[in-house]
Parts: C-alpha cells; sequence; structure tokens
C-alpha cells in the first residue's frame, strides 16, 4: 500500500473512532453544509485582486470593498467563541462585489487559543507536539504525520466547511523544512493531497473547494501529485521581507521560477503573493513585478490586522 493510502486509512480510522466516541467536533451548523443551498460565485480563475486579513477581520468592510478574493480567519477572534455563521459568509460572498471566501488554517503549528487545545497539554505531551514557536508565542510546531493531529486537522475542516468557506488557505506547509522533520517530506505532501481528497468530498462545492498552501513552493517543483490537488500556491516575501528589505534579485528570480510552477497547478492555477511593506514606492513595484508575471499581489503590515486599499492599486470588481 503506497504512503497516500495509508495516511488516508489511518486518518479515516481515527476519525471514526472520534466520531464514535463523541470526541469529534461537528462544528456550528455541522448538517448545513449538506443542506446548504449556496450559489456558486466567482471561478478561481477570475480572482484579480485579494485581501488577506487574519487578525478581527472586519467582514461587513470587506463585505463592502472590490475584492475578488478574502483569505480571513474562521473566527473573529480565533476562538470557538467567534466562530464566523453561515449565514456572515454567505453575505460576504455576494455583497458588493462577488467573492471567494477562504479560511486560513495552520497544518504544521497548533494554536493554544483554538477550540481543540485543551489546557494541559504542553511541549512532549501529548507526544506530536514538539516545542513552542519562539517567535510566535501559543504556537506549538507539531509532528504534523501523526495520525491524532491529523484527525484534528479534519475536524477542523469540517467547521470550516459547515460555516461556508469556499477553499482552504494551508499555513506552516515549510514545516517539512525544519530540523525535527527531516525525513518526512513526503508526509507533508501527503497531508496535503489528503486535505484537498477530504475537503472535497464533504463541501457542497465538491471538486470547486480550493487548496492553498502558503510557501513551501518547493514542494511543487518536485511533487507533480502535489501540484494535480492545488488551485495554486500563496508566498509570502515575494519581493520585500517583513522590514521592506528587497530580496536580492538571484532569489526573487528563483522564488518566481518556483512558483511559475504551481501555474499548471491542476484546479487553476492563481499564485497568491503577499509582501509586508507599507512603502508606497514598494508597494507599487510589488505589485507591477507580481502582474508581470501573472501573480495576484496584496500588500500588508505583517500582523495582518487590517485591510489596506493602495491609491493606483484599488480592487476591481471584475
Amino acid at each position: 500500500m503506497s504512503s497516500r493510502s495509508v495516511l488516508q486509512t489511518t486518518s479515516a480510522l481515527v476519525l471514526i473512532t472520534l466520531m464514535l466516541t463523541g470526541a469529534a467536533p461537528t462544528g456550528p451548523g455541522s448538517h448545513s453544509a449538506s443542506l446548504c443551498s449556496c450559489r456558486q460565485g466567482r471561478a478561481w480563475e477570475e480572482v484579480h485582486n485579494w485581501v488577506y486579513w487574519l487578525d478581527g477581520p472586519d467582514l461587513e468592510r470587506i463585505g463592502s470593498s472590490n475584492f475578488n478574493l478574502a483569505v480571513i480567519d474562521y473566527s473573529s477572534d480565533g476562538t470557538e467563541a467567534g466562530e464566523f455563521s453561515l449565514e456572515e459568509i454567505e453575505t460576504l460572498k455576494h455583497a458588493t462585489c462577488e467573492r471567494r471566501v477562504v479560511s486560513y488554517l495552520s497544518i504544521g503549528e497548533a494554536e493554544d487559543y483554538r477550540w481543540y487545545w485543551r489546557p494541559e497539554w504542553k511541549p512532549g505531551d501529548p507526544d506530536w507536539i514538539v516545542q513552542e514557536n519562539p517567535d510566535w508565542p501559543g504556537n506549538y510546531r507539531v509532528k504534523y504525520w501523526d495520525p491524532e493531529w491529523q484527525a484534528i486537522i479534519f475536524a477542523y475542516l469540517d467547521r470550516i466547511i459547515a460555516a461556508g468557506f469556499e477553499g482552504v488557505y494551508l499555513d506552516i506547509v515549510e514545516a517539512y523544512q525544519f530540523p525535527y522533520a527531516q525525513g518526512h517530506e513526503q508526509d507533508m505532501v501527503d497531508f496535503v493531497i489528503a486535505i484537498a481528497d477530504y475537503g472535497r468530498a464533504h463541501s457542497p462545492t465538491g471538486q470547486g473547494l480550493g487548496v492553498f498552501p502558503q510557501n513551501g513552493e518547493e514542494l511543487g517543483a518536485m511533487h507533480p501529485e502535489y501540484l494535480a490537488v492545488l488551485n495554486g500556491i500563496g508566498k509570502e516575501e515575494t519581493y520585500y521581507r517583513a522590514m521592506g528589505w528587497p530580496l536580492p534579485w538571484r532569489e526573487r528570480l528563483f522564488t518566481e521560477a518556483l512558483l511559475d510552477n504551481f501555474k499548471d497547478a491542476g484546479y487553476s492555477g492563481l499564485i497568491l503573493t503577499v509582501d509586508y511593506t507599507l512603502r508606497r514606492r514598494q508597494v507599487s513595484r510589488a505589485y507591477r513585478r507580481a502582474a508581470v508575471k501573472g501573480y495576484v499581489e496584496y500588500c500588508s503590515h505583517v500582523n495582518l490586522d487590517r485591510m489596506i486599499i493602495y491609491p493606483g492599486h484599488e480592487p476591481i470588481c471584475e
């Protein structure tokens, strides 16, 4: 049996066990996804601009804009209490401009403010929690190949689908590059494939569910089976690092060459780039360079705590 088949079989058994024991959360409106008569909106190929807002996303502000795509957290504050409802997400999809709405989902780190976190957890207990991220307190690197962690992610995906999101934006995909994960590159590829398969099998949008990894663009050059299930990729710091330092031109060209592989992604080839700079000249240069490559650029603050529209780069509801 292939490693992918083992992964999917194991994940399915874990999910069944959790559901039988009552441990697998179904999320708010868990039956809404199967009963939803939600109408389909903009095609992925018709996305020409996007907003990326994770910390306290304001649905009314986004809804009054002309952004074609919104990548947001599934919750107003990251917690279970703040989960957006199906009605709220449906309204956002069709307010002012027909847009796709995609949920952020960290698959390479656990976050201690999420619904699944237990107060007694710590690195080493359970075994799949490796260590706290020194740059982001409350975020913990995980053994993403562990069946227990994968079952949590599938249950999380159930909540996202129940709330009406049309895709997932997968973060910390590059965890396979961390020292503790050496030898587990294929496991990340298989995990993303399993997420795509599970999501499309359980979402009312079916094969229309969007799947976008963030970073880890090297995987696209080495794994055609990975590209085959994706809608594209999100890439941070394509042109500028978080403090506004421009990438050396050789590094930029190398990154662009890797991103170009995702133009052949099986479900649309949408490449979303985000640079953390607010300097107008750098913003204009980033948007211009991305446009030349056929990427869809967005510039913001590194905290992703606001929506920014720059003069000369206003989104158009095409």
